[in-house]
């Protein structure tokens, strides 16, 4: 099995930051130099949720680093 980092680091063209309300479930995120997959949004208690295959993680960040491809557009897994 091939990790999400490595499929992402091969793909991506930067990052942009977006703000938590723009941030969608699918959409490649980088936090803290790794890369994980929005998995949920809850927008109540202001967090976003970030998977791999071994972690979860929370976050409350007003803004979240997303992944582009190639014309600028955030990944979607």
């Amino acid at each position: 099995m091939v990790s999400l980092q490595k499929i992402s680091s091969n793909l991506h063209y930067g990052t942009t930051p977006l703000i938590r309300q723009c941030v969608t479930p699918g959409m490649m995120a980088m936090h803290e130099g790794r890369t994980y997959r929005v998995s949920a949004v809850i927008q109540e208690r202001k967090w976003v949720y970030l998977h791999t295959d071994a972690e979860i993680i929370r976050l409350s960040d007003c803004v979240i680093d997303v992944l582009l491809d190639g014309h600028g557009n955030p990944i979607q897994q």
